[in-house]
């Protein structure tokens, strides 16, 4: 069980290590009317996939390079509703520098996580609610 836990550790060092570069850039870009891309993790079907992030204008884009499909995060469609950790049990599988954030669509909570590095170009799209 340690060997699996020293992968996960290790998944999400590297979702941490690789940044999109300097934050005031990555602000520039997005202001700019560019669509910053960066690394994040989201909880799908008990356990954490692996994931790209797109800020456009308005909302959060989440895919699995190669793999069909994208879920959208918008301020019209849901709000985020808290940070920290993980429900369910699973809170050791994220990296203590991941930020999760727990987004309610209607009936429905979806967590995501992200690079603290990300947080400001993530609060210009989604209201954030102050951290705990």
């Amino acid at each position: 069980m340690s060997a699996f836990m020293e992968s996960i550790r290790a998944f999400f060092g590297r979702l941490t290590a690789r940044g999109g570069g300097d934050a005031a850039a990555r602000l520039a870009e997005f202001e700019a009317g560019g669509e910053p891309v960066f690394d994040a993790a989201m909880l799908t079907g008990g356990a954490w996939s692996e994931g790209k992030l797109k800020a456009g204008r308005y909302r959060l884009v989440w895919w699995v390079p190669g793999k069909q499909g994208v879920l959208d995060f918008s301020r019209r469609d849901g709000v985020v509703e808290s940070l920290g950790g993980v429900d369910g049990g699973n809170g050791w599988t994220i990296d203590p520098n991941m930020v999760v954030l727990h987004y309610r669509r209607g009936a429905e909570v979806v967590q995501l996580a992200v690079p603290p590095t990300e947080l400001e170009l993530v609060s210009r799209i989604l209201p954030l609610p102050q951290r705990r």
